[in-house]
């Protein structure tokens, strides 16, 4: 699951500079940086047809614990709630992506 790791931190620190990038809205907490983690895990296990909660929540708390510096670094920077809403409404990796860009 190593491509699943590499996306996440992609995702995540893609995040990290749209979130710094942003002018407006106000600022990220642990909660906002922790559901990109956990929808790009979600979304990326459902692509390779891993759907079983149990298996997307263990992912999720592994890739927290190795992401732990990057999660703090997205903290704090500045996010809209349209941005975090469209993190939760994504059904699909492309969706997400839009939504951090």
């Amino acid at each position: 699951m190593r491509r699943t790791r590499v996306s996440v931190g992609e995702a995540l620190l893609s995040a990290g500079f749209v979130l710094g990038a942003a002018g407006c809205g106000r600022r990220a907490t642990q909660a906002d940086c922790q559901l990109i983690v956990n929808k790009s895990v979600e979304l990326q296990m459902k692509a390779m047809s891993q759907e079983d909660p149990s298996a997307i929540q263990k992912r999720s708390t592994e890739v927290r614990a190795e992401l732990e510096s990057e999660i703090k670094s997205c903290e704090n920077r500045r996010v809209t709630d349209q941005t975090i809403a469209c993190v939760q409404a994504a059904s699909a990796t492309r969706e997400l992506d839009r939504c951090l860009r």
